[in-house]
């Protein structure tokens, strides 16, 4: 009996990595990475501009940043269980109303329960749903976690695009709702809360004196969360960009759908790989050094694209991208779980997804310029400038130091 029971936290910890594991691929590979695969479809079967489908993927944008508070009133309230079966459950209605659509009103509609269910499901409660269990070394977990959610964003684009092709943009949405339902209920069958489990007073580990006694309050006001929120920003302006005009992009300049959705795979098959590593790495190099030289990839990747005519420069592009990419976004996670402490920096990722609600104009921005310029190119060449302007500061940031130091209980 004493080794069951030794034995049942073990148990529970991978089971909840499991089950927020499978819900960021699934959210990946349903959402964001692939929308623009069935959108290039939808939108010329409903006779939409570019501009109007660049407004359905800002609005998925705009629930999922606008609802981004809600994650932590759904943990307090549900916990993270409850919590990743509400998110799913909520992306099944989203995808039923999808495949109804005739409107751009009821797409709207549809986007806006995707987003908060994202919200509710996605890599903000996962994060602090694993930081419960996993309290030692937990960089390389999260780490493995958001790849987890990138290889999703790998497999989803080919698959939309056969689904789509096969069999037409209403049935993607049926079988993304079976799926999602059947998801929710396997969540609320497997993943525990890690309230039996030693309460984790940090989730990273840090060097002494840094990431210990931030308030809430004190640590959104410091030059180093803004400067994190910048790269999250820029990173989630292009990642959204790619996912809901790649494709059109390239079909523009030459590439067929088919190959353009592979491309886009690339992007995020690469990403993968690279969020794999990355939290490992973020334990032998300075994750704003990391962060930094992710947003460099991203730039590179952004010029590239911006001319990518021949197959060379298309993968060039994705390969470049990925790698920025992935660097930039688990760096951004864990600069502030060290920098603030596992409690304080895992509130703090709630309002940085708040904030990065601003890389939903993205796609619009990216849909009204091709309509005016008949290109999408301009749209990369601005993210490339401005990823380079950011890269300076976020290589050159050092940890935030306290004016007094607080107790961690009073959090």
């Amino acid at each position: 009996m004493t080794s069951l029971i030794a034995r049942e936290p073990y148990a529970g910890k991978w089971c909840a990595f499991g089950g927020a594991s499978l819900v960021f691929f699934f959210l990946n590979a349903a959402t964001f990475t692939s929308l623009g695969v069935v959108l290039f479809t939808m939108g010329a079967d409903l006779h939409w501009s570019n501009t109007n489908t660049g407004y359905g993927f800002t609005a998925l944008g705009l629930a999922c940043g606008l609802s981004s508070p809600l994650a932590a009133v759904s943990m307090t309230l549900l916990g993270g269980r409850g919590s990743l079966g509400l998110g799913a459950a909520l992306l099944a209605i989203g995808f039923g109303v999808a495949a109804i659509t005739q409107t751009l009103a009821v797409f709207f509609v549809a986007m806006m329960f995707l987003g908060v269910g994202y919200t509710l499901a996605g890599n903000v409660p996962g994060v602090y749903l694993l930081a419960g269990w996993f309290r030692r070394r937990s960089a390389p977990i999260i780490g493995y976690y958001l790849m987890m959610g990138a290889l999703g964003a790998a497999f989803g684009p080919p698959v939309v695009e056969a689904i789509v092709r096969h069999y037409g943009w209403r049935i993607h949405w049926q079988v993304m709702a079976a799926a999602a339902a059947g998801i929710a209920a396997i969540c609320l069958l497997i993943v525990r809360d890690a309230q039996d489990a030693p309460a984790p007073q940090t989730v990273a580990a840090t060097p002494a004196g840094i990431g210990a006694g931030w308030s809430y309050r004190q640590a959104i006001l410091t030059p180093q969360f803004l400067l994190v929120c910048g790269a999250m920003i820029m990173t989630m302006c292009c990642v959204t960009t790619n996912s809901s005009s790649l494709v059109a992009h390239l079909v523009k300049l030459g590439a067929s759908p088919k190959a353009a959705a592979y491309v886009l795979s690339a992007g995020a098959l690469t990403a993968t790989m690279v969020k794999g590593g990355s939290g490992r790495l973020c334990e032998l190099v300075s994750p704003p050094v990391l962060l930094g030289a992710g947003l460099l990839f991203q730039a590179v990747g952004c010029t590239l694209l911006a001319m990518a005519t021949t197959p060379l420069l298309q993968y060039g592009s994705a390969l470049t991208f990925g790698i920025g990419w992935g660097l930039s976004f688990v760096a951004a996670h864990i600069v502030p779980l060290n920098y603030f402490g596992g409690v304080t920096g895992a509130k703090i990722l709630s309002v940085v997804a708040l904030l990065t609600t601003l890389a939903a104009a993205g796609p619009l921005a990216a849909g009204m310029i091709a309509d005016h310029t008949g290109s999408f190119s301009p749209i990369y060449d601005i993210y490339a400038v401005l990823l380079l302007i950011l890269a300076v500061p976020v290589v050159m940031m050092r940890a935030p130091r306290h004016k007094a130091v607080l107790p961690v209980a009073a959090e």
